[in-house]
């Protein structure tokens, strides 16, 4: 447990999972403030203000929880559980009190101007994307699309995760959104 706050910034995040499963409190806080700018952002789009102290919050929670049991299988995906437990806690709290509100008006969820038409709109654009992006050949392409455009990740997770610098990550959207384009173009024809 002799890893100072120094030490615990340039720690992987194999080394820092390792670190919070050996006990040491200080790898959780590094963790925390290593993750918590994406998490929030990602938060942000999913969810109104008010919500999203709450849904990261029980994040933290579960994360920390099943970090120190062992239950995270690949430490080396550790932004990408963040992120899943981020969307998975957003469901529930959507479904926690999606349940308990009569009136829409007065849920803080739903959006008061999203009609059932835009919603089923949505949900075809949001199909229709899907269908492309699982049609390209390249799966890295793929992957980095739908975790940006489609699940909404933090550019920021995608490249720690992926190991990309910022720059190769604009290059690698770039082609795959070019790739796409000439699939739409063919689709077309």
């Amino acid at each position: 447990m002799g890893l100072g706050n120094r030490h615990l910034k340039e720690l992987s995040s194999e080394a820092l999972v390792e670190a919070i499963r050996s006990g040491n409190p200080l790898a959780e806080h590094e963790m925390i403030t290593r993750f918590s700018r994406g998490l929030n952002l990602m938060l942000q789009r999913k969810c109104n203000p008010d919500v999203v102290a709450d849904v990261s919050q029980e994040t933290w929670r579960v994360v920390i929880e099943k970090v120190r049991n062992g239950d995270l299988r690949q430490p080396d995906r550790l932004a990408a559980f963040i992120h899943q437990t981020a969307r998975n806690q957003t469901v529930m709290y959507f479904r926690k009190y999606s349940d308990s509100v009569d009136d829409p008006e007065e849920n803080e969820l739903v959006s008061p101007t999203a009609s059932p038409e835009e919603a089923y709109e949505t949900s075809r654009v949001q199909q229709y994307v899907r269908d492309l992006i699982n049609s390209l050949d390249t799966p890295r392409d793929r992957e980095i699309l739908t975790r940006f455009y489609v699940d909404e990740e933090d550019k920021d997770v995608i490249c720690e995760e992926l190991q990309l610098t910022s720059q190769h990550f604009n290059r690698v959207i770039y082609r795959a959104k070019s790739r796409m384009k000439a699939f739409i173009q063919k689709e077309q024809d």
